[in-house]
């Protein structure tokens, strides 16, 4: 063999050497990259959880959170329409990462996916673990008015019942992610003083009470089905009536609007919170 071809099979035995090597060193890395999970949370991560007060999707996400084939809707992690209005506001007040995982129907105990569910899958996407910091739960109404127009239930066993479900929500989500910090809100102030609320909102700065509706110990009690069964369960409960005090349904400037309501601040859906509203209440929850 000439010096030439002896010179050039060195040459080749260490080009295929550096091919072998670098090919080694892409499927290890591949396999690293196969092998970690396909979503992590950030280390001490916030993960929301809820029905359609948290979610507030507007008419659109809601359809493509339904299966509608909308170009870039704005889903939770449970696939459900949001706008991310709240979780923004928390996460931008607290510091934290959010993964929101609410969805509009959600509840306790009652109908749509239930609050544990939201839990598990955010669990099952790698969301909600050890690691995670805080948990935030807002929801309960769809636990209420179901049973007092479908079943005619007494208010107290309907709090009795929502205590119980969430004290079992709680201990769920508490195995799930065991040191979390997990907190429950509760609701703004939605009936005036005398437990009226102003579903027809039609005219600048004039509300009219309905005397017919009358809704103030059906408030109450969620308010107190929600705490006493986040604190039994180990939880803490978030009280927003404060922050949201003067903002009720029949105030000019309320935070939670009618049914008809022309008058009101920007809002996605009726007998739900203004953006205002929302955002405040981000706020007052990740400072609570």
């Amino acid at each position: 063999m000439s010096a030439r071809h002896r010179t050039a099979s060195r040459a080749g035995r260490r080009i295929a050497g550096l091919a072998a090597a670098a090919v080694a060193t892409v499927a290890a890395l591949s396999g690293t990259l196969l092998s970690a999970p396909e979503s992590q949370a950030a280390p001490g991560n916030t993960v929301v959880l809820g029905d359609s007060i948290v979610a507030n999707p507007d008419i659109y996400n809601y359809l493509a959170g339904k299966g509608l084939p909308l170009p870039d809707p704005i889903l939770s992690g449970s696939g459900c329409g949001t706008d991310n209005r709240f979780a923004n506001s928390y996460g931008q007040a607290s510091g934290k990462h959010v993964d929101n995982y609410s969805c509009a129907g959600g509840s306790y105990r009652t109908g749509g996916m239930h609050v544990t569910e939201q839990a598990d899958r955010a669990n099952r996407g790698g969301a909600l673990n050890a690691g995670t910091n805080e948990v935030v739960i807002w929801a309960g109404a769809n636990d209420t008015y179901p049973y007092i127009l479908g079943d005619k239930l007494p208010v107290p066993q309907i709090e009795r019942q929502l205590r119980d479900s969430v004290n079992r929500t709680v201990s769920h989500v508490k195995r799930l992610a065991p040191n979390a910090n997990v907190k429950v809100l509760g609701f703004p102030h939605i009936t005036n003083g005398a437990g009226q609320v102003c579903p027809i909102n039609v005219i600048p700065n004039v509300q009219v009470p309905s005397a017919l509706i009358q809704i103030s110990d059906v408030e109450w009690a969620l308010e107190r089905g929600l705490r006493d069964g986040a604190t039994s369960a180990g939880g803490n409960f978030v009280d927003l009536k404060g922050p949201s005090r003067g903002h009720e349904m029949c105030s000019n400037d309320r935070w939670v609007v009618g049914l008809i309501d022309t008058t009101s601040e920007r809002r996605n859906l009726p007998l739900h919170m203004t953006d205002t509203g929302l955002r405040a209440m981000g706020r007052a929850a990740a400072n609570a």
